[in-house]
């Protein structure tokens, strides 16, 4: 059971450094925001990713 919580860890922190790696960098800045609905992005964001570590957490518990 033990292996099965650290390769379940390295697994996600590879997958997290693929995703972070495979990012590509745009020269040009973005446009602004047309309206406030897109404003509310990051916020869902951060909620799915608390939401994603703590099942994780959870999971390794």
């Amino acid at each position: 059971m033990e292996m099965k919580k650290i390769a379940c860890g390295v697994l996600f922190a590879a997958a997290s450094m693929t995703a972070v790696m495979a990012a590509e960098e745009v020269g040009a800045p973005a446009p602004g925001p047309a309206s406030a609905a897109s404003a509310a992005l990051p916020a869902l964001g951060s909620l799915v990713g608390a939401s994603l570590v703590s099942l994780f957490s959870y999971y390794l518990h």
